[in-house]
């Protein structure tokens, strides 16, 4: 039976610029190391009216070398649309982040959501 946690991200709104914008750091939130929880798997999705790059990275050494695994374009949805829900698996990962690139212009709307799930071993992006 999995369990899902919402939680908040941080980073802020994305500005006219094509810099990264980290939205969750498992090194800062879990100071025990994320394995220690369980997580499995993340789901994030987020309403944005322009492009970006989501971006996923892995860490065995608390932080300090960090390894790209996943990075999805993500382009502007629909009028009123959200992108995603993206999957990422995180289970056989120590400590992972998520990085948004925000594709050089300033995102006016900007409404993420982010879940944690521990107990879900199904496949991930």
């Amino acid at each position: 039976m999995a369990e899902t946690v919402r939680v908040g991200v941080t980073g802020g709104t994305p500005g006219a610029d094509s810099n990264d914008y980290k939205l969750y750091d498992s090194t800062v939130q879990f100071t025990d190391g994320l394995s220690a929880h369980h997580i499995s798997r993340i789901i994030f999705g987020v309403q944005n009216d322009q492009t970006g790059t989501l971006k996923a990275y892995w860490s065995s050494d608390r932080g300090t070398n960090w390894n790209l695994y996943s990075s999805t374009a993500v382009a502007i949805p629909a009028s009123g649309a959200s992108s995603g829900p993206y999957g990422i698996l995180v289970d056989p990962y120590d400590d992972w982040k998520l990085v948004w690139t925000n594709g050089g212009s300033a995102q006016t709307t900007w409404r993420t959501s982010l879940e944690l799930i521990r107990g879900d071993r199904a496949s991930g992006v």
